[in-house]
Parts: structure tokens; sequence; C-alpha cells
């Protein structure tokens, strides 16, 4: 065997793609790889090119996490070819693969080795050389293989390790259109489906239902009696209660609440849900008899014992199923089943400046077939699969409309010189080799197409084997990649799929950026570079207001904003902010607002997030600015582009989709993965027509989905509690109006914004979660409700600060409309994400899993007494101190101004004020109206004149109403040991 160098020269002439260095990445969550530094934060490092982003790396890592041994020696006994030979493990010490070189070098050389050992190369130092290209078609990410590959291939040669044998997909069950069984089998599927559906939606209600059973026992800071007693842990009886409503059984809440009792964790409860049932996908064939009968309107016939039915009404059947389930998925023409391992070849990375060389592609499929077909066992089905994918991306990359004769002649001879290549490599080690499809018109290509036109002209149509066919061949496909490989592979458009959306976030710069394939179709299309700047500026968008339309930095500036708010306005619009959102009260400054935009203090107020309509800026003025700043995320209408130029870059409808896959499978003995998403308004007529369509060019691999419907932009405005598990509260109001009678109308009366004093009261807390300052403001009612909330996080972006802004701004308003605080609470508290952890600044919470868990949870301690929510009791977190180092809970005499705001009260605080215990006042409070006495942790004791609380320590005793005969304060007590005495003034009697 022969071959090229050719990624051995590409290293030479371009050495910035093959350059690596050591990163440290921060560890993200997304999964398990990782280890923790110094700081104990988790980290990630690796070796890989820098041309690679992180979550590419972090893919490559994941897959690469089983520790190997760290020292190897070469296997006695075993011959050597060119350098390359296997190793076995010195010493007990394992680490995972930290260097992408290090995998590529142990895929490579097994692959190299083993195709040496069969003859494959004349001369031993081809061996090397073929197991670098490889390596190197690996780091440049032309070809990547799946994921087992990665994690075993050539563990046994590098390391001497056991490969673990590959997992064995699961194929779909086949339902024969024409089989007695197909009519009762579709039903079977349909009704499958729905279960499948119903059962998923019980076991996640349950699952969340009896985790915050768990929770609610776990986070109450009473004592064992009054955690597992719903009658004193109010978050216990809640979470009984909704778990109760939604339908799940008595015996898993009393389990669920038994484990609890127990300690278990989350996982345990686990085995109280049952399993969804294990389910394949199922896949319909339909032959060409049934697609012409449906033309016709002919009876179609299941078999003598399956009956007949008019095929019409059993294709709309089948496509009922599709719309509503997405299932089966469709096959017009069997393919092969794809075992084995898998090169993904992406065609995007082969797309250039310049005219197309299929050198380089043809090149990497034939050495990855090469080592694919002599590293397969003889007795296997297929030897493996060479996967194109990016076909999208590569068209436009030239300036080819998808939907085009051209573009589905090019991808079409694409797949066609992919499969010489396999007939070729097949012909040469004597395995079974794909047949080549129709022959190809090269006429009307463009110019940077003469290469492709040129190989695809020079093909041989007859098969000449130069060895016995005794190995299993190679099956060529056109399929997504999926999981770690999607992210390594980082394709524009995985698999068949077009390239609609031309722009994507930056991640050096953040904002948008056209992609690589867009803009090399720019340069295809002959732009010159401000032309290419332009079409650039429509699509990603400036990122600034400098200049832009509708409102601008010169048009604010002229009414007076200043430089310093401009500067913080333009960094949300370079972060991605709408305008709508970004000219907001915190950006602009309240002052701004009043003095130089003549705003008043009630129009900051009500539109604090967003000014734009009160400082005069219209709909299409804000769209103007948006499109100037974000762009139109296409190039579709972009103002410098020609029509016939931005046909190239519009969306591509279902029926192209379908053209193009059938184009490409009559080149390929595989199956092109052909997956269509509709939206909701579809009909089932219009999936019966794709589905007929499909039938014409015969798919083998069909899978039609509805993404969305109606109901789904319906679902935020129902009321799911109204009816059925609350009565509607909001008063009513009835009319009399007599016309010829009494008549009654009843009129809802409109929820009123409740308004807030100018001079309110209220609080700041500051803490910090997981490292993260946070500032939370209230402001009261004059009765001391809760009626706003203002979160000011420190050091974050501009993005992350107006998004909270905002949030605080939207719960103010839903406190001022009557929303119930505890409503907030229940919904936000225990909600998990970053930044998360422990939690310093607040005597109460210790521990958030999220900011807003924290938030939440300090305002139900603080306005709701939700002591359940609170890790460290409220009696011992007193905001006065009281009873610190006091045995029997005296009051805390110090001075009242540390409590009550100079400022607001204007100086006027009173030198009387006294703070109360949180004991004394729970009991008086819970004594008040009240005949019989109440018990509290202890024994109770009834007096003519007050009741005495008994605790394991001390006795605590409520005022006896009476005032002190030293000092007048009505602070008169009776405890057991000193009779009557004064906390204010120390008298006793």
């Amino acid at each position: 065997m022969d071959f090229a160098r050719l990624f051995a020269s590409l290293e030479q002439e371009t050495p910035e793609l093959f350059a690596a260095q050591p990163r440290d990445l921060p560890h993200n969550g997304e999964d398990d790889t990782g280890a923790l530094d110094e700081q104990g934060a988790a980290s990630l490092a690796f070796t890989a090119p820098n041309a690679w982003p992180d979550h590419a790396v972090r893919a490559l890592a994941g897959l690469l996490d089983t520790p190997r041994p760290v020292r190897t020696e070469p296997r006695p006994g075993l011959k050597l070819f060119g350098g390359l030979i296997p190793s076995v493990a010195v010493g007990e010490e394992c680490a995972p693969e930290r260097e992408l070189d290090t995998a590529a070098h142990r895929i490579g050389g097994a692959l190299a080795w083993s195709a040496a050992r069969q003859g494959a190369f004349t001369e031993a130092d081809m061996a090397k050389e073929f197991a670098d290209e490889l390596r190197l078609s690996l780091v440049s990410r032309h070809a990547c293989i799946d994921a087992h590959s990665w994690t075993e291939a050539g563990i046994d040669w590098a390391y001497g390790d056991e490969i673990t044998e590959r997992e064995i997909q699961p194929r779909p069950r086949l339902l024969d259109a024409s089989s007695p069984i197909a009519a009762d089998g579709l039903r079977r599927v349909t009704e499958g489906a729905l279960r499948k559906s119903i059962l998923d939606v019980g076991a996640r209600v349950t699952r969340d239902r009896l985790v915050e059973i768990g929770h609610a026992v776990a986070r109450c800071a009473g004592d064992e009696t009054d955690r597992f007693d719903p009658r004193r842990n109010t978050a216990l009886a809640r979470a009984m209660r909704n778990a109760l409503r939604d339908g799940i059984p008595e015996q898993a809440v009393e389990r669920a609440l038994a484990l609890a009792r127990q300690g278990a964790e989350d996982e345990a409860l686990s085995h109280l849900i049952p399993d969804a049932p294990a389910t394949r996908e199922t896949q319909i064939a339909l032959p060409q008899a049934l697609c012409a009968a449906v033309e016709t309107d002919a009876s179609w016939s299941f078999g003598e014992d399956g009956g007949t039915l008019r095929a019409r009404q059993f294709w709309n059947r089948i496509a009922r199923s599709v719309w509503s389930f997405g299932t089966p998925s469709l096959t017009f023409h069997t393919a092969p089943h794809c075992d084995g391992p898998t090169a993904h070849i992406d065609l995007a990375r082969f797309a250039g400046p310049g005219d197309f060389d299929p050198a380089l592609f043809t090149h990497t499929i034939r050495i990855w077939s090469t080592a694919l077909l002599l590293s397969a066992a003889k007795n296997s089905p297929h030897a493996g699969n060479i996967n194109l994918t990016g076909f999208g991306a590569f068209l436009q990359a030239y300036g080819l409309a998808y939907d085009s004769d051209t573009g589905r002649s090019v991808a079409s001879a694409l797949a066609r010189l992919a499969t010489s290549v396999l007939r070729d490599v097949a012909g040469e080690f004597g395995a079974v080799a794909p047949a080549l499809g129709a022959d190809l018109t090269v006429s009307g290509w463009p110019s940077s197409m003469d290469h492709l036109a040129d190989a695809v002209e020079a093909l041989a149509d007859r098969f000449q084997a130069r060895r016995a066919l005794v190995r299993p061949g190679l099956i060529l496909t056109v399929r997504t990649p999926s999981g770690p490989i999607a992210r390594i592979l980082e394709c524009e458009t995985p698999g068949v799929e077009p390239l609609d959306q031309q722009t994507e976030t930056d991640p050096d710069q953040g904002g948008q950026r056209l992609r690589r394939a867009s803009r090399l179709a720019l340069d295809a299309l002959g732009l010159d570079a401000t032309e290419c700047e332009l079409a650039e500026d429509h699509a990603a968008g400036r990122g600034t207001l400098a200049g832009a339309p509708g409102i601008s930095l010169e048009a604010l500036r002229e009414r007076g904003v200043p430089d310093d708010a401009l500067e913080r306005l333009d960094d949300s619009i370079s972060e991605g902010a709408s305008i709508r959102f970004a000219l907001n009260r915190w950006t602009l400054g309240d002052r701004v607002c009043r003095d130089q935009l003549g705003l008043s203090s009630d129009v900051i107020e009500a539109q604090a997030s967003s000014l734009c309509h009160a400082i005069g800026f219209g709909p299409e003025a804000i769209a103007a600015a948006d499109r100037y700043a974000h762009g139109a995320g296409t190039l579709a209408d972009a103002p410098v582009l020609t029509a016939e130029q931005r046909a190239i870059f519009q969306p591509v409808r279902p029926l192209a989709r379908i053209a193009m896959a059938g184009a490409i499978e009559a080149q390929i003995n595989g199956a092109v993965e052909t997956r269509l998403e509709l939206d909701g308004p579809a009909t089932i007529d219009d999936v019966a027509a794709l589905m007929s369509e499909g039938g014409a060019h015969g798919l083998r691999q069909l899978h039609i989905e509805r993404v969305g419907s109606g109901l789904f932009d319906l679902l935020p405005a129902i009321d799911f509690d109204k009816g059925d598990y609350v009565q509607d509260q909001r008063e009513s109001v009835v009319e009399e109006r007599v016309v010829e009678k009494v008549v009654e109308r009843v009129v809802e009366r409109p929820a009123a914004r409740r308004k807030l004093p100018d001079r309110r009261k209220g609080y700041i807390q500051k803490a910090t979660v997981g490292g993260h300052k946070v500032y939370l403001h209230t402001g009261e009612f004059d009765d001391g409700e809760l009626g706003e909330i203002f979160i000011d996080m420190h050091k974050e972006g501009a993005a992350f600060r107006s998004l909270m802004n905002n949030f605080a701004i939207a719960i103010s308003i839903g406190l001022q409309y009557g929303v119930p605080l505890e409503e907030y609470v229940d919904a936000f508290v225990y909600t998990r994400f970053e930044p998360a952890g422990e939690v310093d600044g607040n005597d109460s919470i210790q521990h958030a899993t999220s900011i807003l868990d924290y938030l939440f949870r300090e305002l139900g301690v603080s306005y709701l007494g939700r002591d359940d929510l609170a890790e460290v009791s409220p009696e011992g977190a007193d905001p006065a101190g009281l009873g610190q180092g006091v045995a029997q809970e005296k009051l805390n005499q110090e001075d009242a101004a540390r409590f009550i705001s100079k400022g607001f009260s204007r100086g006027q605080v009173p030198d009387n004020i006294l703070m109360f215990s949180q004991e004394l006042k729970k009991v008086a409070s819970a004594n008040e109206g009240s005949e019989a006495p109440l018990s509290i942790e202890g024994e109770i004791t009834d007096t003519p004149q007050l009741t005495t609380v008994s605790r394991a320590s001390n006795t605590v005793s409520v005022y006896s109403g009476d005032p002190c005969p030293s000092c007048g304060h009505f602070t008169v007590a009776t405890t057991d040991e000193d009779g009557q005495v004064c906390h204010a003034c120390g008298w006793t009697g």
C-alpha cells in the first residue's frame, strides 16, 4: 500500500493548527471530569491545540477519564514496525490521559501496527508514517472517531489493558407495512408513545414531590419530634399536601417520610418510583407499492390473514401517529445497520478560500477506511462506518445554494468520490465493496469545483478486486454526530443539515460573529473587503449604539446623558442586552433621569426596567437600534447582496432537505439520517405530503417531528391552581341595571396596585453566597409588609446585573399587586444553579443552593416567620442579640439607635425603647386572646397574672402587666426563684 503524507505537509504549512499547550479549564458542572485544586475548586488540566475550543477539550477529557498506566515498557517477543511495538505496564501507578497527542498516538499506533502485521506496507518505516497521518487527522479534527474508540481503541497495544467490549446499540423494531400485524402494530406504537409520555410525567412529579418531603425534614431546625410532625413543621405539611394533591399514593408519602427519618439520601427515593418501561425505536418499512397505492387511492392488503384497508386511510393513520408523537420513523428502502467503529469526516474542515482540492478529502477517507478494514475481525458483518458530516456548511462556504440543482449535484459528487475510495481500498485488501451510483453531470458547476469535477469524471465504474473477498466491507453513511463527538467536532452543520443560521456567539469578545462558512461564502461570491464588512455588520451587528438609527449614543448625548452613563449603556449592548432593557433606571441613574431627561419619580419607578418609551422612543426606533447593534442573524436580507446572492442564505424548506438526502443516498450504501422538525401549526396533511416526498426519493431513514404547538404559547397564561385546588378569591361587585326587569351583572374588579410610601422602612442585608457578594434591599408598606426588593451583585457582568435588577422589579410589582410573598418563597427556595455554596454574613442561613434560594429563604425567615427555612434557629439569631450571655434571657438594654434608623426617624429616637426577647414575644403573641395556656417546648404553669415557660436550664416569665414601683416600666415578671423582678431596672419584690 502506498499513501501520501498530506497531513505531515499540512502540519508544516499551518503549524498553528497543531500547536498545543496546557490549559487549566474551570469545571462547569456538565460532566464529572476535573480535579480539586488547592482552593477546593474543580478544575481540568489538559493539553490540546490552541485551535480547540474549551468545550471540545472538556468533551474529550470526559472520554479519557479512565486511569491508564503511567509507565510502560515494550512487550517482549513481538515484532517492531517502524518503531511501533506493543507495550505493557510497569508498576501500578495510573492516571487519566491528559494530552490529546497521547490519546491520538495510542489510537494511530495501534491501528498502524495492526495493518503492518497484515502486510499492508512495503517498508517498515511506513507504519510509523501511517500512524502519524492518523494522529494528525485527529488533532486537526478533519476526522474524529466514535466515543468508544477514543476510550478503548489501542489500550491493549499501548498499556496492555483489556479492551471493554463495545456496547451494541439496539436496532429499531422494524414494522413491515405489508405484514398482517401492520395495522395493529401501528396502534400499539401510538399507545406506547402516549403511555411513555404519561409515565415520564408521573415519575417526574412523583420524584419532585417525594424529594420535597425529604428537604422539608432536612431543613427544619427543630428537634427530632418537631421535624417529622407536619403539625409543627409547616414546610413538611405543605410538601405532604402537595404530594397528595398531585395524586402521589399515600404509601409512597409514608415511606418517603420513613426514609427521611432514617437519614436516607434523595437517591433512596428512586426505589419508590417505578421505572418507565424500556422502549425501542420503531421504524416502519413503507414499500414503493404502498406509495403507488396511495397515489391512486387503491386498497392495500396486509397479507392473507391481515385483511385490506384503503391505502390513503392507512397512510393517514401513520401520518397522524408521526404528527402526534414523532414516531414511528420511516424507511422506504432498507439500509444496513451501523455496527462497529466509526470515523466521522467533517466536510467543512476541507473547505477554504479559493478552489476546492479533493486530495486531502480522499486521503483522509483512504487512511481511515484502511485502518478500519484491517483492524476488523473477518467474521464481523461490517468492518465499521465512514460517516460524512457538514454538507450544508461545505456548500455555503463555496457560495452554493443548498436548495439548487448545483448544490445537490456537488453533494452527490462528494458522496460518489467517497464511495470510490472505499471501493479502491476494498479491492486492495479483499473486502466487500459498495456499488457506485448513477453517473453525474458536472456541467454548470462554478470554477471553484473544477478539481472535484475532474476527480469525479476520472472515476472507474468497474470494481477490480486484487485479492479474494475475505473481509467485511465498510458502510458509508451521513449521520448527525451526537454527545461528546458533536462537541469535539464542533460541526457548523451536522450530517446533511443546512446552514440556516449564519451567526454564532464569539467566545472571546462576546456578541455575535459570522460563521466561518458564511465568511468564506462572501469571499466566494466575489465581495470586496468593504462589502464583506457591511454584510457582517448586517448579520452579526456592530455591538454598539454609536451611529445607530432610532436610538444612538449621539442622540442620547444631545439629551444630556453623561458619558459615564453612555459607557455603561454601551457595555450592556456589547454583552448582548437589548436596548429595550439596557436603557433602564440603573444604567442611567435616577439623577440623570430626573435632571437631564425630565422624568418624574413616578415614571422612573413605574418604568424602571425599560425607559425607552418614557424617553420618547417608539417600537420602530427600538427595533432599528437593536438590529443595528445585534444584527439580523442572517444574510438572507443583507442589502449589500444581490437577490441571487441572498438566495444562498435563505432558510431551507423540508422538501429541499428530502431532495438533498435522496441525491446523496443514490451514491452511498448507507443511510442519510434525515430529521425534519416542523412548526406547531403543521397539519397531518403536511406530514402525509412529506412522507409521500420521502417515498418518491426512496429515503432510508426519515424522522418527522413537530417541535411545538399553539398550546405552548397558551400555557403561561393558564392558572392551573384556579378551579382545581383553590377557589377564586377575587373581589366581585354586583350592579343592578333596570331595563324591563332587574338584571344582575357580575363585574370582576381589576387588581389595583398598592402604592408604597415615598419614605419607607426596610433593611439591607449583605452576604456572600459561594464567594459572590449579594446585597438585598427591602422596602416596606406602612404596616410592615414587604413591598419591594432590590438585588445588587458585586463585580458581576452587566448582563447578569441587569437580569437580577429586572427580576427584582418583577417581584416588586407582583408584591404591590397583591401576590403573597409566600407564593414567591415556595416557588424559588431550593432552586439549584451557580453561584451556590456557603453563606457568609447571614446569621440564619449558612448554605444556599443558589442566589434565589438564599434571597427567598432570607425573606421567608424575616417577613413570614418561616423558621423551617433557617438553618440557625431565629432564637439564636436575634437581630438584637437578645439573651446572649444572660442566664434568664433578660431584655437587651442596648441603645435602641442600633436598630432604628436615625435618618428615617429624623433623629427622633425615644430613649426608653427596649428590645424584647424573641421567646417572650412568641409566648405573648400566642397567648393573646387565648383562654387556655399555650404549651411551648415544655410545661405551662398557670398563675392569675402570668404564664411561665419552663425550659431545660431556666424559667422565663411573661410580664404580669403591672408597672414597676421603681421605674414605672411594665416589665415586672414573676420567677420561681426570686419572686417578682423588673427586667428594666432590676427591682425585686
